[in-house]
């Protein structure tokens, strides 16, 4: 099989969970995840990301729920729903597509930033799509016998 890699998205998903040292409020909290995300999409831009496909994270406290997306390299977040109550412990799924930087390169992105800006508990990144079998060629594999998970630290 035969692509231009430019065109194939480097798709990844990370799971995670933290707690901050004390509870934040709302407000605090959808700002820090908020700038989170903004952080990685500029952050893959400038790591020569050509287009963002999108950049979307859903965060659960409680009962409580935040949505946010981005789509544009200049970093710009619109939130779709948002905490009310004050935000202690937190778990956390972020997707990630973009095109013109591999896997590896937009994982480490986002885990830099999530290290910087988060007491994080547990994280695992994955990949969407294509597969780390060296012995593959297909950039769209979807073998579930290939590992799919982007080993960081």
């Amino acid at each position: 099989m035969t692509s231009d890699a430019e065109f194939i998205p480097s798709a990844i998903a990370a799971t995670l969970t933290g707690s901050f040292p004390a509870p934040v409020s709302a407000d605090d909290a959808n700002e820090i995840f908020s700038k989170l995300l903004s952080k990685v999409t500029i952050g893959c831009a400038e790591a020569g990301a050509w287009m963002i496909g999108h950049i979307k994270a859903n965060v659960r406290s409680g009962e409580g729920f935040l949505s946010i997306s981005s789509t544009t390299d200049d970093g710009n977040v619109r939130m779709r729903s948002a905490f009310t109550d004050p935000v202690k412990e937190y778990s956390m799924t972020v997707n990630v597509i973009v095109y013109g930087i591999d896997r590896q390169r937009t994982a480490e992105i986002l885990v830099s930033n999530v290290e910087g800006m988060l007491e994080c508990e547990n994280m695992i990144v994955h990949s969407e799509i294509g597969c780390e079998d060296p012995d593959c060629n297909d950039p769209m594999c979807r073998n579930e016998e290939h590992r799919r998970v982007i080993t960081i630290r």
